[in-house]
């Protein structure tokens, strides 16, 4: 397990035991996001089950992920997941297997669930082909938002790549979102349309000598 201290932050690598904290965290920072507005339009809802949707996502969709979390104060506010490179997509079928977990997430709507099928499947169908560390997922928690925190784990990961000269992707629905990634170096690639009427940006970033 790698420990490394940027300023006042400590960063570590996640494991399996960590993935409760990370699915609770990420279910608090993306309340907000647009994509998962869109598939939980309930607030209320959401709140309640967009960490059980990451618990979900984290198991399944991402099993062989590379996570960091950011400390600060003995206090976990940050967490990065990333899919490594030459990791397998998940096959249609494995979603299908799990669409009871699904269901039970989107309230056994069976329309609601199949639309997040889809964005997964739209998302999986852009991923490039060559091999790339893949940034699933970053956030901060909301009370420790504007310190640096989550900052400091991107950079972490971009380091790595740079260190095994590795492409990096991300996909992004914000146009602030296009902004900072571009700020670190990604530029965009193509774009997409998801549920909700939103455009999907995909963003590559090329390995840093």
């Amino acid at each position: 397990m790698r420990t490394t201290t940027r300023d006042d932050i400590t960063i570590r690598t996640a494991g399996g035991e960590d993935v409760p904290a990370i699915a609770e965290l990420l279910g608090a920072a993306f309340q907000d996001d647009p994509r998962m507005a869109a598939l939980l339009p309930d607030p209320a809802h959401r709140a309640d089950k967009l960490g059980p949707l990451f618990s979900l996502l984290l198991s399944q969709e991402h099993p062989g992920h590379a996570a960091e979390l950011a400390w600060r104060d003995g206090r976990l506010e940050a967490a990065a997941v990333w899919d490594r490179p030459g990791g397998p997509v998940t096959p249609l079928a494995r979603r299908l297997y799990h669409l009871p977990a699904l269901l039970s997430i989107f309230r056994w709507r069976i329309p609601d669930a199949v639309r997040a099928i889809e964005t997964l499947n739209a998302s999986d169908s852009h991923r490039p082909d060559e091999p790339h560390w893949h940034l699933f997922a970053i956030g901060t928690h909301p009370q420790r938002r504007g310190r640096g925190v989550a900052g400091a784990l991107l950079a972490s990961g971009l380091d790595r790549a740079d260190d095994h000269d590795t492409p990096v992707y991300v996909e992004t629905t914000a146009h602030a979102g296009v902004t900072h990634f571009r700020e670190h170096g990604f530029r965009v690639i193509h774009e997409f349309p998801v549920a909700g009427g939103l455009t999907v940006y995909g963003m590559w970033r090329t390995p840093r000598g």
